[in-house]
């Protein structure tokens, strides 16, 4: 708590420092000739690196000393526009621009990579980063690869198409890090519908918080949150897609909206992915007879991996009227068959163990800007999901590596069971806002999830499968944001995390079931604040005592035999610190030079870590008493006008056990400060792509991209216990986009792990090799 106060007073003074300014306010919107809203637009003051860009609506603000400057405004496709403006001290000036198209656009218009919401997004006073997902939509990622490119991130999976993933988020990962698409939480989607199958083509970008994360999401994220944005503000589109590639792979996309003039709205997205996921892997065979491992490693070929989901969405409702901005109800439904090759290490194969998961989950999403008076903003969104799983392990079969099998006299090649689940889960988030004097702003939220799951195994009906496992979590929270000028913002808030665990039992053996559950109450807080103290130059710091509580998989198991569950799992609670700096430098007309640098301090306690057994691979979670972390992120980007953009980013965490004697015991702990383990430490990447226009027609282009991805070496397990260490893995990926008729037809090629390198994010659990393929995708906007 004295570090808190501490912190707070020292951050306070200084912003109050730098806040006492006497700037003018320039402000206005830009539009066409026709009067049609510009966004983007990029405004600067000649002969400065001071500049600014126009928002989705068109329009702009710019802070800047008092004197006279010349002013031009620049946007691809019209011509620039330079005049005299003069500024007084705290003066606020109106100017309204209107652009000329041009009739011949050359390569040396200025190109500014993002997007005004990125910016936005970027400006808060929170540490976060926005991926600006529309330059990747002709490309074949998913989501969670598509977060590689975002520094501090790491997303480890266990193989191909549809494999189990984990993101790491500056030392945080797992459960400790939130998910949400349009602020919905993802924690109770079933995995038909998670970020290893969502095709990058549904987001429009991915925010990315590290650290503190806004009140109106209603966290309890330990270390961050990601929120995938696919509200686009396109009215009536359509964009198709479908790719192919090794491994049998195939990727299909649909996403379509239409909006009448009334408001009525109506949107359809549907994907689908399949892979035979047979790619190369270099293993131990056992010896089928003896049950002996004899030396014997070689490359073969995953035989027993195929994955397919498919999904819909759909969404009908109303925009932009007079008791709603918008108001949707919507379904999504989704189903997965996933065949199991291994379990969390390799030696073992399986050749006919799978799972299946479906989903039907009905939606609701109510906002309003200034309902009943201004400056009253109310949201509501919520979700109800109705999730079907099951585990199938019943073959009277055990295989190898090689493919070979012999029959055995009882079935099940790791545990016989015919487990069916039946999950369900809801969740609801309210939010309030309310605005005073353009400077204080009020929010109270609320959300509540609610998660219940039964088990049936066929194999072995129990009187316990009529008895749930159930969670209900509800986080109350309540924030203040002050903001006195477009350069000082500060953001403080509370938050109130219950959390109820039922869980059923019959401890006596009597067949009288007891409920073993027990709830928890904790207080969170925490502080956020962020100054300008040049117009390029951005300070962040924030602090937040922080609570995570468990979820429903790790208290209760994933239903896969391979992941268990823990019912006494404590809840995590960490002080987080962050800093950070931006800086935005234009160097001229043609170059911009960005930079985002963070420095990270987690102190956690009952720190939630998956311990995998060494014998069978299968993992269950536990509390580590103590945690501790330093760490920096630093990511960098220039642009060379329309000709090519350059960045990179690097990540570095010193993750430490800090529990230095173990309960009962007064001799410190072998593992006492070792790294914990199965965690990277140091990784980065790279990117570099070139921009060609008008090779063969006006509106074609092409894009030559390169990205280099890089992970350290890791110890597998703790260091002093003298274990295996993961290799430093280098990956080359090349690709190239051909649009025609300004972005309406593409065609991409793509190449992955060039080199053919072996890749691992756990020990032995080996990803695929070189890889190719092809996207087609149609993009068809404003058709009425």
């Amino acid at each position: 708590m004295k570090q808190f106060y501490f912190f707070s007073i020292l951050l306070l003074s200084s912003i109050w420092a730098f806040g006492q300014s006497t700037k003018a306010t320039l402000k206005g919107h830009v539009s066409n000739t026709t009067g049609e809203k510009l966004p983007e637009t990029y405004i600067y003051i000649k002969g400065t690196t001071t500049y600014t860009m126009a928002d989705a609506n068109g329009d702009y603000r710019l802070r800047i000393a008092p004197g006279t400057y010349e002013l031009t405004v620049s946007l691809m496709g019209y011509l620039d526009q330079t005049q005299s403006i003069t500024l007084n001290a705290a003066e606020t000036k109106t100017l309204n621009i209107q652009l000329e198209e041009d009739p011949e656009m050359t390569l040396d218009d200025v190109l500014v990579k993002g997007r005004s919401a990125i910016r936005d997004v970027q400006e808060s006073s929170y540490n976060v980063v926005a991926l600006d997902a529309e330059p990747l939509h002709n490309t074949t990622l998913d989501v969670s690869q598509a977060l590689e490119r975002v520094s501090g991130v790491r997303v480890r999976r266990t193989g191909g198409v549809g494999s189990d993933y984990n993101v790491m988020l500056n030392g945080f990962t797992g459960r400790h890090v939130k998910f949400f698409i349009d602020g919905i939480p993802m924690e109770g989607f079933s995995s038909a519908f998670q970020l290893n199958n969502i095709p990058i083509n549904l987001a429009k970008r991915i925010e990315v918080y590290k650290g503190v994360v806004p009140i109106t999401f209603g966290s309890d994220a330990l270390g961050g949150a990601i929120n995938i944005v696919t509200e686009n503000g396109k009215q009536n589109f359509v964009d198709a897609s479908y790719s192919f590639g090794s491994f049998n792979t195939h990727k299909s996309f649909v996403n379509a909206a239409y909006t009448a003039d009334s408001g009525f709205t109506a949107r359809l997205t549907a994907f689908q992915n399949y892979s035979d996921n047979d790619y190369k892997v270099t293993t131990e065979i056992v010896d089928l007879e003896t049950s002996q491992f004899t030396g014997d490693v070689r490359e073969v070929r995953r035989f027993h991996d195929m994955y397919r989901n498919y999904t819909i969405m759909a969404k009908v409702g109303v925009v932009n009227t007079s008791y709603a901005d918008e108001l949707l109800l919507g379904f999504t439904y989704g189903d997965e068959y996933d065949e199991q090759q291994h379990p969390a290490y390799m030696k073992i194969a399986f050749g006919q163990r799978y799972g299946t998961s479906e989903t039907l989950m009905p939606t609701l999403s109510y906002r309003k800007r200034n309902l009943f008076t201004e400056n009253l903003n109310v949201s509501l969104t919520a979700n109800y999901n109705f999730g079907e799983s099951s585990n199938i392990d019943d073959s009277y079969r055990r295989y190898n590596w090689l493919g070979e099998f012999i029959e055995t006299d009882a079935p099940g090649e790791f545990n016989y069971a015919k487990t069916y689940f039946r999950n369900r889960n809801g969740s609801a988030n309210a939010n309030v806002t309310y605005t005073l004097a353009e400077k204080h702003a009020f929010t109270v939220n609320n959300v509540l999830n609610l998660f219940s799951r039964k088990s049936r195994n066929e194999v072995e009906p129990s009187a316990a499968d009529a008895y749930p496992s159930e969670t209900i979590k509800n986080i109350l929270g309540v924030g203040y944001k002050y903001q006195p000028t477009d350069d000082l913002s500060i953001s403080s808030f509370y938050k109130y995390y219950y959390n109820k665990v039922n869980h059923y039992a019959d401890p006596a053996g009597s067949g009288e079931f007891e409920n073993l559950g027990a709830s928890t109450e904790d207080h969170g807080y925490g502080l956020a604040a962020s100054y300008f103290l040049l117009e390029n130059l951005q300070l962040k710091s924030s602090y937040e005592k922080a609570y995570r509580l468990p979820t429903g998989r790790e208290l209760f198991g994933a239903g896969n035999d391979f992941e268990l569950g823990n019912p006494d799992l404590k809840p995590e609670s960490s002080d987080n610190f962050n800093f950070g700096v931006n800086y935005n430098w234009l160097i001229a007309k043609n170059h911009q030079f960005n930079i985002d640098a963070s420095f990270i301090y987690r102190d956690i306690k009952d720190f939630i870590r998956q311990v995998p057994n060494p014998t069978n691979g299968v993992m269950q979670p536990g509390n580590e008493a103590s945690v501790k972390n330093r760490g920096v992120d630093l990511e960098m980007r220039y642009n060379y006008a329309s000709l090519f953009s350059l960045g990179g980013s690097f990540t570095y965490q010193n993750l430490r056990n800090k529990l230095k004697y173990r309960a009962g015991r007064d001799v410190v702990s072998t593992i006492y400060n070792d790294r914990i383990p199965n965690m990277p430490y140091l990784y980065g990447n790279a990117d570099l792509t070139f921009y060609f226009s008008k090779l063969w027609q006006e509106q074609d282009r092409m894009n030559l991209s390169y990205n280099l991805l890089y992970i350290h070496e890791f110890d597998y397990s703790y260091e002093s216990y003298g274990g295996i260490k993961v290799p430093t893995q280098i990956a080359h990926d090349l690709a190239i986009n051909y649009s025609l008729k300004n972005g309406k037809y593409n065609i991409s090629l793509e190449c992955r792990n060039i080199l053919n390198e072996d890749l691992y994010d756990n020990f032995s659990l080996q990803k695929p090799g070189r890889s190719f393929a092809v996207k087609l995708r149609y993009f068809l906007d404003k058709f009425n």
